[in-house]
């Protein structure tokens, strides 16, 4: 190989990782809301339950990229994250159906269960400060904050019945 041919195949690679690192971060298009059916949550319990029902996920994280506690793991309001946050990894919070929005697609849960009982005041203004910020840094539109049971090919009640669909969606606008 001539060292012209070489200089200019090495600068187009270059500029690729370089346009890839730039994207990585900055990828995210849809933020999706969850409850995790359960009253008790901390990072490691839910790493155990990740690695319980997906054993063969090559990445030891949660499922999620945020998570808002409810006060008995996880402080109530309490905002917090693992190393998938940390290095912008995708998230497994949705079926194979929709493994696009895994991919660029934020996971958000509260812990609670809102098929039997409401958001608690501080974990509702937690996600939705937390939702706002997101949409400010990524550009996402209010028409790309999804509801895990809501969106078409999961089959589930996630984030519950008594989630209030409608006042959040007014919240974030």
């Amino acid at each position: 190989m001539n060292r012209r041919r070489f200089l200019i195949k090495s600068g187009v690679l270059i500029g690729l990782a370089g346009a890839g690192v730039a994207y990585w971060p900055n990828r995210w298009r849809h933020i999706v809301i969850h409850h995790s059916a359960g009253d008790f949550a901390t990072i490691e319990f839910l790493q155990q339950v990740h690695r319980e029902r997906q054993g063969g996920d090559p990445i030891d994280a949660i499922p999620y990229h945020y998570v808002i506690g409810n006060g008995n793991g996880i402080g109530m309001g309490e905002v917090t994250s693992d190393w998938r946050r940390d290095l912008n990894i995708w998230g497994t919070h949705l079926s194979e159906n929709n493994k696009a929005k895994n991919f660029l697609g934020i996971g958000i849960c509260l812990v609670g269960n809102f098929e039997e009982t409401d958001v608690p005041a501080k974990q509702f203004e937690a996600l939705v400060g937390l939702t706002k910020s997101l949409m400010h840094t990524y550009g996402i539109p209010p028409t790309n904050i999804d509801f895990h049971g809501l969106i078409e090919g999961e089959s589930t009640k996630c984030p519950g019945r008594r989630f209030p669909y409608a006042e959040f969606r007014k919240a974030i606008v």
